[in-house]
């Protein structure tokens, strides 16, 4: 697990992290998918006269079908606040693992 205390900038518990429907279906079975929010329910909540469509919203937004939820704080729902690190470190997202600054490059050796 990363020590995000030594990350200054925080970054990658900021960012607006989707996932795609096959991901988001391993989040599910991890029973993960509770802090995530479907682009489908997103859009029905401003447009509720759609609902009957979510069925179609959902395959339109296939590639990007759910959102990560944030805290008040701006920052990732699955921030542990009090240790500053990751409660699903090994089952992240994707873009989550993927995300990689020169902080991260230097944080990442001090880990190893």
């Amino acid at each position: 697990m990363i020590d995000c205390l030594k990350c200054v900038n925080s970054g990658c518990c900021k960012l607006d992290v989707e996932v795609d429907r096959t991901e988001f279906q391993r989040f599910k079975a991890l029973r993960l998918d509770k802090y995530f929010e479907t682009r489908a329910d997103i859009f029905i909540k401003k447009e509720p006269r759609y609902n009957e469509q979510k069925e179609i919203l959902n395959k339109m937004y296939e590639a990007n079908f759910a959102v990560l939820k944030k805290g008040k704080d701006g920052l990732c729902v699955l921030l542990d606040r009090d240790s500053m690190k990751c409660k699903i470190y090994e089952d992240r997202p994707k873009v989550c693992k993927d995300y990689i600054t020169d902080r991260c490059t230097k944080i990442r050796k001090l880990k190893d």
